[in-house]
């Protein structure tokens, strides 16, 4: 049952091609390399911000950051061209690279909107020192390997990817309620709307595929 809404979830956002999947006991995760890589890193920098940022007035990494910070975005945008107009041939391992390169990126320019000082120049950026780099960078190398080698096991494997993607998703959805100031149910109402989005991508998914088949 578990792996069925697994991949039900994982659809929504991912062609699930399992040759361009990882293999965890000889069975496709939810979601392809190149996804589990960017939900990765996506995590990494997430869990890292909340737990060391949270409390501060944060904004924005400055413009000369920015545009470093964006660098980490050209292999997987070169890998995945490459890829798609059969220019090379990529592999799982250089999806997961990329992806974790591209995913931990993200949430610099994210997260920070969320502090109630984002806009006030008094705030500190978001990456202010080498280990708000360096700790992201390194868990998501970290959590890759565990990844590839397929260690702990498929199902928290699945359950770590799909639960990263309701809570990314469930955070872009939180900025559609700024007028809301109870924290809890905006939250909430925050992962209803990322569970509801996802089911009709995910559905649509499956309809657009039986539809060329």
């Amino acid at each position: 049952m578990s792996h069925e809404i697994f991949h039900f979830f994982g659809r929504a956002i991912c062609h699930q091609l399992e040759e361009r999947s990882l293999l965890v006991s000889g069975e496709a995760l939810a979601v392809c390399a190149r996804d589990t890589g960017i939900y990765i890193g996506i995590f990494s920098t997430l869990i890292y911000l909340h737990f060391f940022k949270r409390r501060q007035s944060i904004t924005i990494p400055s413009i000369k950051t920015s545009f470093f910070l964006l660098l980490f975005l050209v292999p997987l945008i070169v890998d995945g061209l490459g890829s798609y107009t059969h220019l090379f041939e990529s592999s799982n391992p250089r999806r997961l690279m990329t992806g974790l390169a591209f995913g931990f990126v993200l949430p610099y320019f994210i997260y920070p909107l969320l502090s109630k000082g984002s806009l006030d120049h008094r705030s500190v950026p978001v990456l202010s020192k080498s280990m708000d780099l360096l700790i992201p960078i390194l868990l998501s190398g970290l959590l890759g390997g565990l990844f590839y080698l397929g260690q702990p096991s498929h199902l928290v494997l699945d359950s770590f990817i799909i639960f990263s993607v309701i809570g990314w998703f469930s955070l872009l959805a939180s900025f559609l309620f700024p007028f809301i100031l109870r924290i809890g149910f905006k939250w909430v109402l925050s992962f209803m709307v990322s569970l509801t989005f996802l089911s009709i991508l995910s559905m649509v998914h499956e309809w657009m595929l039986s539809f060329t088949q």
